[in-house]
């Protein structure tokens, strides 16, 4: 970029950044607002707002948050969501999973953030783009606000690296991880048979692939995409992970899965920056300063994909909407809010002015002195929208049987991909 891009671009960026400053200032709920609200979700976002809730309450002192929290977001917090909805029942505030977005968005039961008291339409342009096409539907209607976004990455293990003489710099490890070619053939030197493998999963790999070539489940007309050539080839690089012994044979999320991490079986993980946390907390606890994250491989020169994310609106139903959108508002704008969020959490903001936060640009020593936010803001920049639908929970897991029956050698990708075309069928 010469002098005069790079200025423009500095200054176009400054006026985005106070632009979307001021909306935030002027849309800002009144302290003085009280009230008592319920709140819905699903762990860990139920401890992760009893947490904030004291910081919460200084800013406002007036407003009691009751905070529930239902088992998994797409099971029974799903269900009772749903249940409550059809009986003009349930919470103030309910949040929504990116993954059940397209099934809940266009129910009548939620609140147009663009009125009153709301007032969002000057607000929402402060937010990803690819989240804000998310929550608003083609009336204009915005029926939610976006909370947190899952810019992708490639972690992995330093050390392991180093152990089969591979870089273990990030800048050379995404050099030489430049494309999923290129991470079949680098990759394999890191596995040690049925002792250590490259990755968890073949879904990794498929599910970044899509997002990079911006496939989705189906397309804007509803038509099934797994027929699409880039589905086909992210399940022939599975079949050539698994060939070459890439891929465990453990089930994602299994006790297994997990404890692969910490006994050091697993030396990359495909995921959103969220991942992080889990490595830190629960996965991972005493591998400080050996993981490290780099660009996930290229397809068709993009690196970028979303994993992840979920948002949080008003029912119509509440009797507290003043309430309810202080906390919203002050959830995902406010900078303490956001900073405890990814400080717990790892929860990366979907806010853009926070960004450029001190707090997001460090050097994490979990990942040894590594800023990885010079991974991830580049992959959230460029991510290209993925195109929801209300059955993309059903063509998921068609999905991830065709690919584990690649992995596990059960099917041939045809036979894999007929299985999956017969699958979402008989449910559409």
């Amino acid at each position: 970029m010469n002098f005069w891009n790079k200025a423009l671009a500095t200054t176009a960026l400054a006026i985005v950044m106070a632009a979307s400053a001021a909306a935030q200032d002027a849309a800002a709920p009144s302290p003085d607002i009280s009230g008592t609200i319920s709140v819905w979700t699903w762990p860990n976002n139920d401890r992760t707002f009893a947490a904030l809730l004291p910081t919460f309450n200084e800013a406002y002192p007036n407003i009691t948050v009751n905070v529930q929290g239902f088992p998994t977001a797409n099971d029974a917090y799903l269900n009772n969501l749903q249940r409550a909805m059809l009986s003009n029942s349930g919470p103030d505030v309910a949040m929504i999973e990116i993954g059940m977005m397209a099934l809940l968005r266009e129910r009548p039961q939620w609140a147009d953030l663009r009125e009153a008291p709301f007032n969002a339409s000057g607000l929402i342009d402060g937010f990803a783009p690819f989240t804000v096409q998310n929550v608003t539907l083609p009336d204009g209607k915005i029926v939610a606000m976006p909370k947190h976004t899952g810019p992708g990455g490639m972690f992995y293990r330093r050390d392991i690296f180093e152990e089969v003489g591979l870089p273990t710099d990030p800048a050379e490890v995404s050099a030489l991880f430049a494309d999923w070619d290129a991470f079949i053939a680098e990759g394999q030197k890191l596995v040690i048979p049925n002792e250590r493998w490259v990755i968890g999963n073949g879904e990794e790999i498929v599910r970044a692939m899509m997002a990079q070539e911006g496939i989705s489940l189906f397309d804007a007309e509803g038509n099934l995409q797994f027929d699409h050539p880039v589905f086909r080839a992210g399940l022939e690089k599975v079949k050539q992970a698994a060939d070459a012994g890439m891929i465990s044979p453990f089930a994602a999320w299994t006790p297994e899965w997990q404890g692969a991490f910490q006994r050091g079986q697993l030396a990359t993980v495909l995921y959103g920056n969220w991942f992080g946390g889990l490595l830190k907390r629960a996965y991972a606890t005493d591998q400080s300063g050996q993981w490290a994250v780099a660009s996930a491989p290229a397809s068709n020169g993009n690196r970028s994909f979303n994993s992840g994310g979920d948002y949080i609106g008003v029912l119509e139903t509440s009797q507290n909407k003043e309430a309810a959108w202080a906390f919203i508002h002050w959830l995902v704008t406010n900078d303490e809010s956001l900073k405890q969020q990814f400080q717990n959490d790892d929860l990366y903001p979907a806010y853009t002015p926070a960004g450029e936060a001190e707090w997001l640009n460090f050097e994490d020593p979990y990942y040894g002195g590594q800023n990885v936010n010079e991974i991830f803001a580049p992959a959230q920049a460029d991510l290209i929208p993925f195109i929801l639908n209300p059955l993309d929970n059903v063509a998921m897991t068609a999905m991830r049987t065709a690919i584990d029956n690649v992995a596990r050698n059960v099917s041939s990708v045809d036979e894999a991909i007929e299985a999956a075309k017969a699958e979402v069928q008989a449910r559409m």
